[in-house]
């Protein structure tokens, strides 16, 4: 299919993108004292290189009191212009127009090591981020007004093209125009005209205090998903005014909301959730504006992309973690490569998930995210090596992929009828997103960077004495993954004891079955198994015991309330601080087992009767014992990637077989 709806140029303001394609603004954490950083450049450079037509830097605080974390951007320091002068000169070059957000979180804000009052229009706090914020005072509102002003200012100096009044997801704008959080008595409290009326003074000096051609534009949460939120019959009356009030260039409108569990995880939504939810609103405000509408959420395949603008449901669409996966995305669609994507899996674990523990951004299936100075050459080697990858999971894929495209001579082994390896446990499951597409474009990369890929193949430990022998290897790659554990308590010979591979391989054997689930690590896998064992009440009955605080507690917590609020609803019981201990025969008559918990703290017991399965979703265990003794024998370099080396994360797994495979 053709994408002319993608590629149309467009003009904002006096600014003339080259196509419909933006990457939003998003935390990178690429940041030093509160300024970004060359890492930071050579990021969003990768992005406008591939393509992108707008490039929205990250939001940056206006204000002191506005900086959200350590490493936010400061915009109220003249520093920031020297600081972007460079970054907008190579954007430019690149071809991209490049905005900035204009942030301030009023109330939703994280706390560092000291927190001061977090200021607002009122007292009213933050359900989410338990922030009881102080009310900013008359003079004070009009000071963070001018912040606004001076920060678009210097923006301009800098050589950016325009700023973003970020409104959405009750950020500071939104906390005054909306009459659930704004009881103020002041000229910004009352009416709806007073209520925006912080909004519109922060635009019309921006107006004033800037050149003729620079865009000013706000961001907007059409619906904010929460009970005391706003919602769309809401925010189109506000809408109305600012647009009529205010000379917009443009308007980006998304939904949800920072304040509440539910609502924060359409900020960057799982998997669970798709782009229906701003098709409406954006027809809606494109019938209400004369500007252009930007669209964001989950637009992750530029087929998406170019039918909202075609259907008219948007002038814009905002693909960033599409761009945070595949910086090239757009100049691959261009090129008739399409099929060459590296897709999103919206797995949030990179991306957003790294932001919010204060850590630089990087992406699960795009190892050079966050980190392109350090992979800008790709030399070939001047003699190519006999690789062998034993392994087809993402590990190897990405291993044998890398060192192929280095010239060397690699063969990847892999014992199933199928790559994939453990992720293909879950690849098929309608909460995880795009991950089986994911493991069949590296298949087609592997094979096309002239990987000999045999399938049902083993790899035994004497292969390794046989490659030392014939000299027909000169390295060998363990990227064998990990297999399940069950921990070493007492369990009797008739209990039903499986990982969470098994019982994803056949989730229709636990139906009418009451199910325990034992997590160890607050991992997504157990949150994986809880949702296929209640899908269409499969299971008669699903606990969650998890040894952690909370379940899915190592999850991205977008993520995470996605699959809790689905499994709450699917009434799957969650016990937390708890241990199996053992798992015994049935008491008289009763079927299943019965299995004994333990609280971590106390070490107290309890017993549930008459659980049929009992699922271990612990940490695996590496398989590599019987290569130990091979390997110290023989002269042939051993490596071991992903968790054939320690079982962990994706993330791990797929940096060290890319790192692995340059390296080689």
């Amino acid at each position: 299919m053709g994408y002319e709806s993608l590629f149309d140029p467009l003009e904002i303001g006096d600014v003339t993108l080259r196509n419909r394609i933006m990457s939003s603004g998003h935390q990178t954490t690429l940041v030093s004292d509160h300024l970004p950083t060359e890492d930071f450049t050579a990021y969003h450079r990768a992005r406008a290189q591939g393509g992108a037509g707008l490039i929205v830097l990250e939001a940056h605080a206006v204000d002191e009191s506005g900086l959200l974390t350590s490493h936010t951007i400061d915009a109220s320091r003249d520093a920031i212009v020297d600081a972007y002068e460079p970054v907008a000169e190579q954007l430019h070059d690149d071809g991209a127009a490049v905005f900035a957000q204009l942030f301030h979180g009023g109330r939703e804000r994280y706390t560092g090591d000291y927190a001061p009052p977090a200021p607002a229009p009122s007292d009213t706090p933050t359900d989410r981020l338990k922030v009881v914020p102080r009310p900013l005072t008359t003079a004070e509102v009009r000071e963070l007004i001018d912040s606004f002003a001076a920060a678009a200012e210097r923006m301009d100096r800098a050589g950016l093209d325009g700023v973003e009044i970020v409104g959405s997801h009750s950020y500071l704008p939104a906390q005054f125009w909306s009459p659930h959080l704004n009881d103020r008595t002041d000229e910004y409290g009352g009416d709806l005209e007073s209520r925006c009326r912080f909004t519109v003074d922060i635009a019309t000096q921006i107006r004033e205090r800037t050149s003729d051609d620079f865009v000013v534009g706000v961001r907007l949460s059409t619906e904010e998903r929460h009970r005391r939120g706003l919602d769309f019959s809401e925010t189109i009356p506000i809408i109305e005014h600012i647009d009529a009030a205010c000379d917009l260039d443009y308007w980006s409108i998304v939904v949800g909301s920072s304040s509440t569990h539910r609502s924060c995880s359409y900020i960057v939504p799982p998997a669970t959730k798709d782009h229906s939810v701003v098709e409406q609103p954006g027809e809606t405000v494109k019938e209400l504006v004369d500007a252009p509408v930007i669209v964001t959420s989950r637009i992750n395949e530029p087929e998406i992309g170019d039918r909202l603008i075609r259907e008219g449901a948007a002038d814009v669409v905002g693909m960033t973690r599409a761009l945070i996966a595949d910086p090239a995305m757009p100049q691959k669609v261009t090129n008739g490569n399409r099929e060459d994507i590296t897709s999103c899996v919206a797995c949030n674990q990179g991306c957003i998930g790294r932001y919010q523990e204060g850590l630089p951004i990087r992406c699960t299936v795009n190892p050079e995210t966050g980190r392109e100075r350090e992979f800008a050459d790709d030399d070939t080697v001047e003699t190519a090596s006999a690789v062998t990858v034993v392994g087809g999971g993402p590990a190897g894929l990405v291993c044998a992929t890398a060192a192929a495209e280095r010239d060397h001579d690699v063969t990847l082994l892999e014992q199933a009828d199928r790559l994939g390896g453990q992720v293909r446990h879950y690849a098929d499951l309608s909460h995880r997103g795009a991950f089986g597409e994911w493991i069949d474009t590296l298949a087609t990369r592997a094979a096309d960077a002239g990987v000999d890929i045999q399938l049902e193949t083993r790899f035994e430990p004497a292969d390794l004495e046989g490659a030392t022998a014939d000299d027909s290897t000169d390295a060998v790659v363990l990227a064998t993954g990990a297999v399940g554990r069950v921990p070493d308590i007492s369990i009797t010979e008739d209990a039903r004891v499986v990982t969470p591979g098994e019982l994803l391989a056949d989730p229709d054997s636990v139906r009418g079955d009451a199910v325990l689930v034992s997590d160890w690590d607050g991992n997504e896998a157990a949150l994986d198994v809880a949702m296929a064992c209640s899908e269409s009440d499969r299971a008669a009955s699903v606990e969650l015991a998890t040894a952690t605080y909370s379940p899915g507690e190592n999850v991205q917590q977008y993520v995470q309330n996605q699959l809790l609020g689905t499994l709450s609803e699917r009434n799957v019981t969650f016990t937390p601080h708890t241990r199996v201990a053992e798992i015994g025969a049935a008491d008289g008559k009763g079927a299943g087992s019965d299995v004994v918990l333990e609280n971590i703290h106390s070490e107290t017991r309890e017993r549930r009767d008459g659980i049929d399965v009992v699922v271990f979703a612990h940490r695996g265990e590496v398989a590599y014992e019987p290569f130990r003794e091979a390997a110290a024998q023989t002269d042939v370099s051993i490596h071991r990637v992903g968790d054939a080396w320690a079982p962990r994360s994706l993330d791990e797994a797929v940096r060290e077989g890319y790192e692995l495979g340059r390296e080689l």
